[in-house]
């Protein structure tokens, strides 16, 4: 079940997206001390750079590197992420894929969220960080990729048990959180359209009850 994510004014609801879709800000991650390659073609590798543990969840660096400039056009130039499929499988059997679910609501819980954070690059270099939350259950967590338009095949990477528990250990609260502020929405002032010319008449045309900016 979902419950509703709308975008409202409650502090509750704000508090709760942000956690599941990006780090806590109010804390000091710890690396989980593993990288390599996770999978790669002649030409291709995506790389795990890094993993960081926070109390709820995971930060995931990777990379795409290239062996030769791409060619032009290339349309990896053209949309972020383009044809890199990410997932993860967790120890007790579940699995989630990066970036696919609805942004309309809010997940339950205990179901877990792989979000594409960000990233950017061009040529040789690529660069993606993804958030899972909640935290992984004890036991080995698998990171799975593909790319079918760099030749990369379906590839497994495992990140040891004992490394993640380590990491949860040592991750640090640095303070309470405060509760998100929340900001309303204000109507913008109305537009000063000079009389009796051409914007005069253009905003006279718009079905709304005036210029509003």
């Amino acid at each position: 079940m979902h419950s509703s994510m709308a975008l409202s004014d409650d502090a509750d609801d704000l508090s709760q997206a942000r956690f599941r879709f990006a780090p806590p800000d109010n804390e000091a991650p710890a690396a989980v001390g593993v990288s390599g390659v996770i999978g790669r073609s002649a030409d291709t590798a995506i790389l795990l750079g890094g993993l960081a543990r926070y109390t709820n969840g995971l930060h995931i660096d990777l990379a795409i590197r290239r062996r030769l400039d791409p060619e032009q056009p290339d349309h990896l130039h053209a949309m972020f992420n383009a044809g890199l499929l990410v997932g993860v499988e967790l120890a007790d059997g579940r699995a989630v894929v990066g970036g696919y679910h609805d942004w309309n609501s809010l997940p339950a819980a205990d179901e877990p969220v792989l979000t594409h954070r960000g990233g950017g690059g061009g040529g040789r270099e690529w660069s993606s960080t993804l958030w899972l939350t909640p935290a992984p259950p004890p036991g080995d967590l698998v990171i799975v990729v593909a790319c079918p338009a760099l030749g990369v095949d379906e590839s497994r990477f495992t990140v040891d048990a004992a490394a993640l528990r380590a990491a949860a250990d040592t991750a640090e609260v640095l303070w309470p959180r405060e509760p998100d502020q929340v900001h309303r929405h204000i109507e913008p002032p109305p537009v000063d359209v000079p009389p009796g010319g051409w914007f005069e008449r253009a905003f006279a045309a718009l079905p709304t009850d005036g210029p509003t900016g």
